[in-house]
């Protein structure tokens, strides 16, 4: 389970370094944006 989670981290980071590299950021933007709006709507 561990090295699962660890993998999955390992892509996000990597998918948010090309993001940043090619797309200047912008998808990482707007994933990280609707992430605080769901966050926001369950309460958390």
């Amino acid at each position: 389970m561990i090295r699962g989670i660890s993998n999955a981290l390992l892509a996000l980071v990597l998918a948010s370094l090309i993001d940043k590299y090619l797309y200047d950021g912008r998808y990482t933007d707007a994933a990280l944006s609707i992430l605080s709006q769901v966050r926001h709507s369950l309460g958390l």
